[in-house]
């Protein structure tokens, strides 16, 4: 099996011909190309990166308007040392405030500022634009049948933690 860079003719190379390493060759192919597309949009366009988006994500639910760093890098499942990085960055641009805990001194609680939320909102928009233009090639019902696949792949990794 050979797979095709899709925004060039050079070829890849072999891959393993059973499934699992297509199917890893190919999830990899996605997750970057999609990640560079949305990072050159994103910063393009609202000047933060798509890394600095998905920290802004751990702050767009109502349930935590205030998450610690530790916890935002759990969920998001990345070092503390990147997210202290990003959340810096977007203390700087205003668009999240830091505080240091009452509840314990050696941590902080951070939220979006009003101008966070609205940029937020606005990156958010345009990824969800940009993932509509990459999905129209796939028929809605193929849309359902990956979505449906990954998440019971997802949930079969879940169980085996």
């Amino acid at each position: 099996m050979k797979i095709q860079k899709s925004n060039s003719s050079r070829e890849l190379g072999p891959i393993d011909s059973d499934f699992s390493g297509g199917f890893m060759h190919a999830i990899h192919q996605f997750y970057c190309t999609i990640h560079k597309h949305l990072e050159q949009t994103l910063t393009s366009k609202k000047q933060i990166s798509f890394s600095q988006f998905m920290i802004l994500i751990g702050f767009s639910s109502k349930e935590y308007p205030y998450i610690t760093q530790s916890k935002l890098a759990d969920h998001l499942m990345l070092t503390e040392a990147t997210v202290s990085r990003h959340i810096s960055t977007l203390v700087t641009k205003k668009l999240l405030t830091k505080e240091k805990d009452p509840d314990n001194k050696r941590s902080y609680k951070l939220s979006l500022t009003p101008r966070g939320i609205t940029v937020y909102l606005e990156a958010k928009k345009i990824i969800m634009e940009e993932l509509d233009t990459y999905l129209s090639s796939i028929k809605e019902t193929d849309r359902e049948i990956i979505i449906k696949n990954i998440i019971r792949m997802t949930e079969t990794l879940n169980e085996k933690k």
